[in-house]
């Protein structure tokens, strides 16, 4: 995170270092009004033009410019640029203070300069390609969850009638309601394409060309005929013919791959000829990109999946039913589940049972039970609406909903749903648990086991609801009471065990002159960092030395780990959150290795800012906070703005 207040001041020994430069500047009221990238413009001319930079880069709250010549810099009109609070130019930087919606502005200043706009001072968080991915389609589907949810609802609940053989799934009301159903998740990559575009900041409705592209009748066709195998573009180059109905990896690499394709054609083509061009070259190589490589990619993938489940059931059904169990809910989650379907149907041809479909009973109920436990979690009735709805669709069979919308943003919860799925799978393989004819799973699928192995199906579901659940029930922790976020006061405990410092006594003026916003510091003894309040934290830095938490009534703190870490690249702190989760002050946020920051010359002091001032109207703590504090204990009471 952008060294807010402390991560841009360089020290060359442990002691406070003198600061060259840093002005606080005081904005004029009836400014006009500009944008962010006539305010990046003026930022770039009032450095001395692009000319002068050498390079630039921001932290959790400053842009900072390495430049030729600091001479050129003209800092009274620099001063004057609207959400420039300050400058500094130190350690041969120049540091301009912006805030922490410092990222919003770096973005068009890369753009203008020509610059990597994930250039954040310090190296990239690394993250698992599975959390990686997970994080990604979870931000595509946050949008689309109130339509899978309806439809999932309403599929489960014709599902269920079907088996109780209320209604037909041959009679004309069926058929219509399942076209009001089905809809969604037929033409899912078109939803998908669209909420891509949005995470990969390319063109929408250019994404959903390709989307289009995929499910062209001519393709759809020569799926259902299965007549050719491929067409041949140019006559030479195959594309090959598959279903694309409902997958979500293809059109969700279309669109990345887009994204980049639109950057370097626009880039590269004159400013005259982009409006038309662009467009034209973009999706005629993003098309045909991903009918010959990224969409059978992804297809052959499924089937090596496939290939693999077949092969485990010949070396031995329990281990079948561990992997299975654990993979089916990522399989469901990337679509790459569909594969498993003709291994099922051949099992009934040829054996006249199956021990798969089970096992995707037993990944369904899994999922059910984890996002139920998130129920429980939740305050607010939106989320309690949506978690409900979903938990439900997936006791019928329809667990899209629930893996998109609420799994992939509690990924404990996924966890253990994998970890039940394995576990459940496991043990109905060991007892044997098979099915005699293909049918949806859903708990409406259960009198389909009556027999000889119906007793060991019923436990089955119970182990994997019942793990599933109470692993999800200890692994996320509570949110805040809905009403919490209606109260206007914040408790600001202490983030460490340590000595208190007062804000004016920290050595970083950005953060001494509360330019950034009030606050405290306290010098740590153990490293141990802890939140100072209840919240969900908004953002971890690459760098690893600053994290962001909202709290439930809308005020912003930002936690900093000494002052100019964020040239340590991540080196010497480790970080235990990530965005998204809900935390408390008995939440470990961080350890910081002490002794290595202070071997690299860096301040170890932790600061805490709220940094949305305007929403505090009353900001006092105790009489007497000066001495050592224990972690967690209570700071500072700030009273909200009514």
């Amino acid at each position: 995170m952008c060294e807010h207040a402390t991560m841009c001041v360089k020290t060359e020994t442990p002691e406070r270092a003198p600061v060259k430069r840093i002005r606080t500047v005081s904005k004029q009221q009836g400014e006009k009004k500009m944008t962010k990238e006539d305010i990046v413009k003026q930022i770039i001319k009032d450095v001395g033009g692009s000319e002068n930079i050498n390079n630039a880069w921001h932290c959790m709250t400053r842009l900072r410019f390495d430049l030729k010549d600091e001479k050129k810099v003209d800092y009274a009109a620099l001063e004057k640029t609207p959400k420039v609070v300050g400058t500094k130019y130190q350690s041969n930087q120049l540091q301009v203070v912006i805030g922490t919606d410092v990222a919003d502005y770096y973005a068009p200043l890369a753009k203008e300069l020509g610059l990597d706009e994930a250039n954040q001072g310090g190296t990239s968080e690394k993250k698992g390609a599975v959390s990686l991915f997970m994080d990604t389609v979870s931000g595509v589907f946050g949008p689309i969850v109130p339509a899978i949810a309806g439809a999932g609802m309403i599929k489960g609940l014709m599902a269920g009638l079907v088996a109780l053989n209320v209604i037909s799934n041959q009679t004309d009301t069926y058929l219509v309601i399942d076209m009001i159903a089905s809809g969604v998740f037929t033409f899912l990559p078109f939803f998908v394409a669209a909420s891509a575009a949005r995470i990969f900041k390319t063109n929408q409705y250019l994404a959903i060309a390709i989307a289009a592209t995929l499910q062209f009748p001519t393709m759809t066709n020569a799926v259902a005929e299965g007549s050719i195998s491929a067409f041949r573009l140019f006559g030479i180059l195959p594309v090959p013919v598959f279903n694309y109905a409902g997958t979500v990896i293809p059109i969700i690499f279309a669109v990345l791959a887009l994204s980049y394709i639109y950057r370097w054609v626009d880039k590269l083509l004159p400013q005259v000829l982009r409006t038309v061009f662009t467009p034209t070259i973009s999706l005629f190589v993003a098309g045909i990109l991903t009918l010959t490589v990224i969409g059978p990619i992804s297809i052959h993938l499924g089937n090596l999946l496939a290939a693999g489940v077949a092969g485990l059931f010949t070396i031995s059904p329990v281990l079948a039913g561990i992997v299975v169990g654990a993979i089916r809910p990522i399989a469901i989650f990337t679509g790459l589940h569909h594969a498993m379907t003709p291994i099922a149907l051949q099992n009934f041809a040829n054996q006249g049972y199956d021990m798969l479909m089970p096992m995707m009973f037993m990944a369904n109920m899994a999922i059910t039970g984890a996002t139920a436990a998130i129920y429980f979690k939740v305050k607010t009735k939106e989320e309690k609406s949506i978690i409900l709805s979903s938990a439900v669709s997936g006791l019928l069979g329809i667990t899209e909903p629930a893996l998109f919308g609420i799994l992939s943003k509690y990924k404990k919860a996924f966890i253990a749903a994998t970890v039940g799925s394995s576990v459940a799978s496991a043990f109905i393989s060991f007892f044997g648990v098979r099915i005699y004819g293909y049918i949806l799973s859903s708990i409406f699928s259960l009198p389909a086991y009556i027999g000889e192995y119906f007793v060991y199906a019923v436990l089955g579901i119970i182990l994997a609801i019942g793990l599933s659940f109470a692993m999800s029930w200890f692994l996320v922790p509570n949110q805040a009471a809905e009403g919490d976020r209606y109260t206007n006061e914040v408790d600001l405990h202490a983030v460490t065990h340590g000595e208190y410092v007062p804000l004016e006594d920290v050595p970083d003026e950005v953060f001494s002159t509360k330019m950034m916003g009030e606050g405290y510091a306290i010098e740590s003894q153990d490293g141990q960092i802890f939140a100072p309040v209840s919240g969900e934290v908004t953002t971890v830095f690459p760098s690893k030395h600053a994290v962001g938490i909202k709290t439930q009534n809308g005020v912003e703190v930002l936690v900093h780990m000494g002052i100019d870490t964020v040239s340590l690249g991540g080196q010497g702190f480790d970080v235990f959150v990530k965005a998204g989760e809900q935390v408390t002050p008995q939440t470990k946020l961080a350890q910081m290795d002490l002794p290595y920051i202070k071997q690299q010359g860096k301040e170890t002091m932790v600061i805490v800012l709220i940094t949305n001032m305007d929403r505090v109207q009353q900001f006092s703590g105790s009489t007497d906070l000066e001495g050592r504090h224990q972690a967690g204990a209570l700071l500072e009471k700030v009273v909200l703005n009514a």
